[in-house]
């Protein structure tokens, strides 16, 4: 069982359904893994993209960044979209943890 009920609940009744393509995504979805055990997974809506950054911890945007990773324009490019696709918007692999948001 997960440590955190709602990712328990989410993962009892399964996840959202892929959205078709060229339909507008419908979630935004975080999961980060540590030491191989999946430690978060969050769906949240789509337009929440727009906010990501208020919930990446600084020092994981360094790394991004660090990563060269453009985090600062794909946040302005998600910002001025009014309707989101479904798509990778980043990942980012250490040696201990891998974080992967996309949308979907």
């Amino acid at each position: 069982m997960a440590r955190c009920p709602y990712t328990w609940v989410r993962s009892f009744f399964g996840t959202a359904p892929a959205a078709n393509p060229g339909e507008p995504a419908q979630h935004l979805r975080v999961r980060v893994v540590r030491d191989g055990e999946q430690r978060v997974l969050v769906t949240l809506p789509a337009k929440s993209a727009r906010w990501l950054m208020e919930v990446i911890p600084e020092d994981v945007q360094n790394k991004i960044r660090a990563e060269e990773i453009p985090l600062d324009e794909m946040m302005a490019d998600l910002h001025s979209q009014t309707v989101h696709y479904p798509r990778q918007i980043f990942t980012l692999s250490e040696s201990h943890r891998q974080i992967d948001v996309w949308l979907e």
